[in-house]
């Protein structure tokens, strides 16, 4: 028996099935690409809707300065003190768009009584713009910040020693806003505490400050409504106070800082009185490790009778820095009142400072 083979059929046939297996083959890369570019289309839209990692700041800090302090104003007294310790916290929320948002709490350490915490200087959140800065809550008022924070170098808690009487140091229930353009910064604080709050009066605050290099220069007007004996609903006694400041730090390191007020007070009784405060603050480094800290202040109330808080002063401090973070200091303070006995206090205290800071994302 004999086979006969039609090799044009079997072409035929073998030619049938590669153009078959052609065009399954390109279908199947066309349906390749498309689902490629379909995928694609799909993460460009999902990434387009997460958005993009934010930075934010955080810094956890605190500073422990006890002394032992000898003080003599009618008797003689020797006691544990403490000169505003404290700790806190400080963050940043990069918000995007040049806008920042803005959290700070901090409370006191009281060493001399018990070491009781919990007391709080600041606690607020605000936002930076290229608008401004605007914050709500308790925090340092526009006349420390431009007037009394160049002349408050020192350890003791009462400083600056005059500005201390009359004018504030925090102020809860407040609204800062801040603007700088260039070396010149604007500066706006008012309280609204309704019935209530810690300090029970309201107050309005603006400034407006200078920097350039080392050079400060300020001006602020404050006026303030103070609650009548301890009623919260009843304004008793008004206070207007224009103030003026100046620092600068020279080549040679040597530091120099005058802070002036004068207020005006209009008395729930009828009347008025005058009280005027200066502060002059002096440091210098006497070495790597060593620095000396001078300070002259003056008080004058026209008040009239044993209601007069006038007097004068000056503060000498040494301090001697063992590290970084860690210092021993003492100190000298001395008032002269034109009424009252005059006061003497001598001061020897550490100072130790901790922070840290990180960033995430």
């Amino acid at each position: 028996m004999t086979h006969k083979f039609y090799y044009p059929h079997i072409i035929a046939g073998l030619l049938a099935s590669t153009v078959s297996t052609a065009v399954f083959a390109d279908n199947n890369a066309s349906e390749i690409l498309d689902l490629k570019k379909r995928l694609m289309a799909l993460e460009k839209r999902d990434a387009s809707s997460i958005p993009p990692p934010t930075n934010s700041k955080t810094r956890v800090y605190a500073t422990l300065r006890p002394a032992i302090t000898q003080s003599k104003q009618d008797e003689s007294t020797t006691d544990v003190s403490d000169f505003l310790s404290h700790a806190g916290f400080y963050f940043e929320q990069d918000l995007g768009n040049g806008w920042t948002g803005i959290g700070h709490g901090e409370w006191s350490i009281d060493i001399a009584n018990n070491g009781n915490f919990g007391k709080s200087r600041r606690a607020y959140v605000g936002v930076d713009s290229p608008y401004g800065r605007v914050a709500i809550g308790k925090q340092r008022p526009v006349q420390y910040l431009l007037i009394a924070e160049y002349v408050d170098i020192f350890n003791h808690a009462n400083a600056p020693f005059a500005y201390d009487n009359f004018s504030p140091f925090f102020v809860d229930n407040l609204v800062t806003y801040k603007k700088q353009w260039q070396d010149i910064s604007f500066l706006a604080s008012a309280q609204f505490n309704g019935h209530d709050g810690n300090d029970n009066s309201d107050l309005v605050n603006v400034g407006l400050s200078y920097d350039r290099d080392d050079l400060h220069v300020a001006i602020t007007y404050l006026t303030q409504d103070m609650p009548l004996n301890n009623s919260v609903n009843e304004v008793g006694n008004t206070a207007s106070t224009v103030a003026l400041s100046l620092a600068n730090t020279f080549d040679n390191g040597f530091y120099a800082a005058l802070a002036w007020q004068q207020r005006d007070v209009e008395l729930f009784s009828g009347g008025d009185t005058t009280q005027d405060t200066i502060d002059v603050s002096f440091s210098y480094q006497l070495s790597k490790l060593n620095k000396i800290k001078v300070g002259f202040f003056d008080l004058d109330d026209d008040t009239v009778g044993v209601s007069n808080l006038s007097y004068q002063g000056f503060n000498l401090t040494l301090e001697h820095k063992m590290s970084d973070n860690f210092q021993v200091y003492g100190e000298v303070l001395r008032k002269t009142f034109d009424v009252a006995e005059d006061y003497t206090a001598f001061s020897v205290g550490f100072k130790y400072n901790f922070s840290m800071s990180w960033m995430a994302k």
